[in-house]
């Protein structure tokens, strides 16, 4: 969350300075060669690096936020369609189970000697063998 308000306050401040020219100030016209003027009027970065740098900055949060995120909630969807009993869970709230079985969208889970019913978005994952839980002293 902290990395998507840092890249959203980021497009903020690249998106103020397209659009933000400058001012100068104007003053009463002095007599100067036609050669001096020109080499004395002020040079800007040419408007295409705005755009490109925009288009980086897009590139950039579209590789390393959005695409990460859609590909980690869709292997997240597809874990809970597969759910079959016999798996070993752990829920957000940190319950570890054994699916007994699943409905639509409520999923039985056998905890120790009871057996608790949760909804099915809260299951966070599949708990494998080669996990190992801390243990608390």
């Amino acid at each position: 969350m902290k990395l998507k308000s840092v890249f959203s306050n980021i497009s903020k401040i690249v998106l103020s300075s397209l659009f933000v020219t400058q001012v100068f100030a104007q003053t009463a016209p002095q007599q100067v060669p036609a050669g001096a003027a020109a080499a004395a009027a002020p040079q800007g970065a040419p408007a295409w690096i705005n755009f490109a740098l925009m288009g980086g900055i897009i590139l950039f949060m579209w590789l390393f936020v959005f695409r990460p995120q859609s590909k980690r909630a869709k292997e997240q969807k597809e874990f809970l369609n597969s759910l079959t009993p016999g798996v070993e869970v752990i829920t957000a709230g940190g319950i570890i189970g054994t699916v007994i079985e699943v409905k639509e969208n409520i999923v039985s889970l056998n905890v120790g000697n009871s057996t608790i019913r949760v909804v099915k978005s809260s299951i966070s994952g599949r708990l494998d063998s080669s996990s190992s839980i801390p243990a608390t002293k």
